[in-house]
């Protein structure tokens, strides 16, 4: 994060090259993926953003079958098929679409 000149945090801009290390599928994590899936143009950049896709993918799986009972349990559901959609979308070089699709979540 950078600091503006009034002081406030700003988000450091979207670098594709990276790969975003996908711990959860929290609203942060989810800003993050939008925000690479928007400058991604390289072939690469698909490759790590569907890396990226899949993490959101198995952990989703992951706490669905950890946490049946969960009232979360429709939404996380419903991320998760979203992920996947996003994913088949990158595959197919349509990054920006995939960003729409994952920021519907947000």
């Amino acid at each position: 994060m950078g600091v503006n000149g009034n002081g406030a945090r700003t988000p450091e801009p979207a670098d594709p090259a990276h790969i975003i290390n996908v711990r959860d599928f929290s609203p942060e994590t989810l800003r993050t993926i939008v925000a690479h899936l928007e400058v991604s143009t390289a072939f690469e950049h698909m490759v790590y953003r569907e890396a990226e896709l899949d993490a959101i993918w198995s952990i989703t799986g992951f706490f669905l079958a950890q946490q049946p009972e969960s009232p979360e349990r429709e939404a996380v559901d419903h991320l998760r098929r979203g992920a996947r959609q996003a994913h088949d979308l990158v595959g197919e070089g349509r990054a920006a679409e995939a960003a729409q699709v994952l920021r519907s979540f947000l």
